[in-house]
């Protein structure tokens, strides 16, 4: 009886548990997946979770590098692979897992915190896509 009684109120805690939080999930997947994409120079990734805004930010952002040379480019993925290109193997090796700490949601806006980068990745959840809005290298 105990065993049963323990069995339902697990169940019902995992599922109060897993409310609301596919969408948490999702915007600290996309920032994740950006980060890793990051490491591994692949740009067109990257590039494909940003807004047309954000892709902007990216690239006024990096002709003031923070990690390194200032990277003048005129694309997203121009921006991004320079940058990869300029990475020493420390930084990458920081980078390369994506690690975020939760998601803060706010409607159909979240902010996700990178790990080890310093930086609060800013998100909007269109066509029930989460895109990466802003602080992506501020």
């Amino acid at each position: 009886m105990r065993l049963a009684s323990f069995t339902v109120a697990l169940a019902i805690a995992l599922a109060l548990g897993a409310c609301g939080t596919d969408d948490a999930a999702d915007a600290e997947a996309t920032v994740s997946s950006a980060i890793s994409g990051v490491a591994a120079g692949d740009a067109d990734k990257v590039c494909s979770k940003l807004t047309p805004g954000a892709e902007q930010k990216v690239l006024v952002a990096l002709r003031n590098n923070p990690v390194g040379p200032d990277i003048n480019a005129t694309t997203c993925e121009e921006a991004l692979s320079k940058l990869h290109a300029s990475l020493t193997k420390a930084q990458k090796a920081v980078l390369v897992d994506g690690e975020v700490g939760d998601a803060k949601l706010n409607g159909d806006k979240a902010t996700v915190h990178v790990v080890g980068a310093g930086m609060d990745v800013e998100l909007q959840k269109r066509s029930d896509t989460w895109v990466i809005t802003g602080g992506f290298f501020k």
